[in-house]
């Protein structure tokens, strides 16, 4: 994991050092090729450090292809966080240096003005002098040129900059996302849920969790592929309901959960037997036999926080009720309210 609570002077030294770096190689100037160097230069990352220094040893130089392995191996499928980091700090880098070669073009293009003004009078009054000043011209007019062609490669870095911070959101949402149903997946959602608790108007916070009832036995009878379509059909209900408001999550398998913030109780046991109806009345097409499948139901437990207790007891707490609907006889919603925990 990387962490950049480090100081704004640090931090400036850690830039300097990846640019030099950067300097040294095949590999263009570009936010991959300056992530990986920066974190080179921070010392934090000692497997990162060792590869680049055996690359540097068998290569002499990081090319294109080592660059973005070290990326995507080291920064970018680690943590996403810190590489949007990263690539925000390398995108100010790249704007701060637009703008001061902007202006730098500017005074030179100024500067040549004035030369080009004075060049014809100097050149009667002097002709030696107004032949250095010739030379002089020149070499302005080839620093424009330079110029540029360095704020073409600033922009071309700045769009760079942009594709890269959507891929970086587009693999962030991805780590969370569970890629059967759309849905949060367990990881993404045990951070929602803590997000959640951490907030000082926690109170009215309900948890529901759900399962497929003989989700085995569907899968054995109609085979897996069916058994997707049923956990997808589940997921489309759960998304559905849980709208702009709640958080849905497939929690693995085929059991699902639904966090409800600013809910009571008595308002979440509604919203999961309002679920649970709507699963009993699903009808789906088995593609092999063409028949329509439709004796899905899904057994369902529901639970209000307690303030203070934690996250695994919350949860604990939802499955229990889970177990409850299961051990009498599925398909139903198990209310575990505040009074029956505390009995």
């Amino acid at each position: 994991m990387m962490q950049y609570e480090i100081t704004k002077e640090k931090s400036a030294e850690y830039l300097r050092q990846a640019i030099h770096h950067m300097s040294m190689q095949d590999a263009a100037f570009h936010p991959v090729s300056y992530a990986v160097w920066y974190e080179y230069s921070s010392g934090e990352h000692a497997r990162l450090i060792e590869e680049v220094n055996d690359l540097i040893e068998k290569e002499k130089k990081l090319n294109e292809k080592s660059t973005a392995h070290l990326f995507n191996k080291h920064i970018a499928s680690t943590d996403t966080d810190s590489a949007k980091v990263l690539v925000e700090r390398f995108s100010q880098v790249v704007t701060n240096i637009t703008s001061s070669t902007e202006k730098a073009g500017q005074d030179t293009s100024q500067f040549r003005k004035s030369l080009d003004a004075w060049s014809d009078e100097i050149q009667q009054l002097d002709p030696k002098l107004g032949a250095q000043l010739g030379a002089l011209l020149s070499d302005t007019a080839q620093m424009q040129t330079s110029m540029h062609g360095l704020q073409h490669q600033l922009e071309a870095s700045l769009e760079e900059i942009a594709d890269l911070k959507n891929e970086i959101v587009k693999a962030k949402q991805e780590a969370i996302s569970d890629g059967l149903t759309g849905l949060m997946n367990r990881k993404g959602f045990d951070t929602a849920l803590h997000q959640c608790l951490d907030t000082p108007a926690n109170e009215d916070t309900c948890l529901l969790i759900a399962d497929i009832d003989f989700f085995k036995k569907v899968n054995d009878s109609y085979g897996h592929l069916f058994g997707d379509k049923v956990i997808q059909a589940v997921a489309r209900i759960l998304k559905t309901v849980s709208g702009n408001l709640y958080t849905a999550a497939r929690y693995g398998g085929e059991e699902f959960v639904l966090l409800l913030p600013h809910t009571s109780v008595d308002i979440a046991k509604e919203i999961a037997e309002n679920i649970r109806r709507q699963v009993a009345a699903i009808t789906i097409k088995n593609n092999v036999t063409q028949r329509l499948i439709s004796n899905i139901t899904i057994s369902m437990g529901v639970t209000a926080y307690l303030p203070g207790e934690s996250a695994d007891s919350f949860i604990t707490r939802a499955d229990q009720a889970l177990y409850t609907s299961k051990a009498q006889g599925r398909n139903q919603v198990t209310l575990i309210n505040e009074e029956l925990a505390a009995a």
